[in-house]
């Protein structure tokens, strides 16, 4: 008896993998072991994603995104229309000094204090413009004195165009005018944080590079709670000159950028808030994401600070 059965599963077993072999010895079609190859589509669409985010840093800083591309010394043809901008130099050709992080110009953030121009922004301009009228603004087209051809390559002025035709948000929609975000879950953005951007650069304190000096230092909490604009447009095409990650072409949600603007707006801001609470206690940072991950209250959730729920 134990014999025929033993046969009996033996038969069974042979049977479906008959099944399995193909056309010809049976009647099933094989089935794929791995995925099909990345499409010539997906291959389109990362590309045009790629050139976006690039453009971004064009728009952000174009010396430091080209190669072999000096910053220019003088200021820009432009600057002499507006005098209550006193920077010079370089920082006149940086397309943010006039069109803001927020890329609304003298509507948006910079409509007011030092880095005002009264030039106009870009954003309603890539709702109404083709990508060849927008690129043939860089071009001089419309004025010489916005000609970049001189410092640009034809793809550079290409791939900032498309940034600005495709690559923009409506920052309106996630930070206020007071610069305080719309929403964001800082429990959510703490993930978010310790996946993305602890290990590679900035440290579970986000103070691992100091983006200005020792006597003035920015650290992640700094830039995330005095400028979200900025901070935003650089967790979405990145920092021109390094291989920061991009958000536009991980294609990030608006609701995750939320999240992790709230929860880097948590982070020390400058470097007496490291020797104090949490941040001396537990190691640098380890026990703030701990506590944003333990704590489910009402309302809580975002480590120190409003619930932005």
């Amino acid at each position: 008896m134990k014999k025929l059965s033993l046969f009996i599963a033996l038969m069974v077993l042979a049977s479906l993998a008959w099944t399995q072999m193909g056309p010809g010895m049976g009647s099933r079609t094989p089935q794929k072991i791995y995925p099909s190859p990345f499409s010539q589509e997906d291959g389109a669409k990362l590309t045009e994603l790629i050139r976006i985010a690039r453009g971004g840093q064009l728009y952000d800083n174009w010396w430091k995104t080209t190669v072999d591309t000096e910053k220019p010394q003088k200021d820009h043809p432009l600057w002499k229309e507006q005098s209550t901008n006193t920077r010079r130099g370089y920082d006149t050709f940086r397309c943010k000094e006039c069109h803001g992080w927020d890329y609304r110009g003298k509507d948006g953030a910079y409509g007011k204090g030092s880095h005002y121009t009264g030039f106009k922004g870009v954003h309603e301009a890539s709702l109404k413009m083709s990508l060849e009228e927008l690129e043939n603004i860089t071009r001089g087209t419309e004025r010489k004195e916005h000609d970049y051809t001189g410092y640009l390559a034809d793809d550079d002025l290409a791939d900032l165009a498309m940034f600005i035709k495709k690559g923009l948000i409506d920052t309106t929609r996630l930070i206020s005018d007071e610069g305080k975000p719309t929403g964001g879950n800082s429990r959510t953005g703490s993930t978010l944080y310790r996946r993305n951007c602890t290990h590679m650069c900035h440290g579970v304190a986000g103070t691992a590079i100091n983006f200005g000096d020792a006597d003035n230092p920015e650290f992640v909490g700094t830039l995330a709670n005095e400028n979200p604009w900025e901070f935003m447009h650089k967790v979405r095409a990145g920092q021109p000159g390094t291989t920061m990650p991009s958000a536009i072409i991980n294609e990030w949600s608006e609701k995750e950028l939320l999240d992790l603007l709230a929860f880097s707006r948590t982070l020390p801001k400058d470097t007496s808030e490291m020797e104090i609470g949490w941040w001396r206690t537990f190691w640098g940072g380890f026990g703030h994401h701990r506590r944003m991950h333990e704590d489910y209250r009402p309302g809580s959730g975002r480590g120190f600070g409003p619930s932005l729920e």
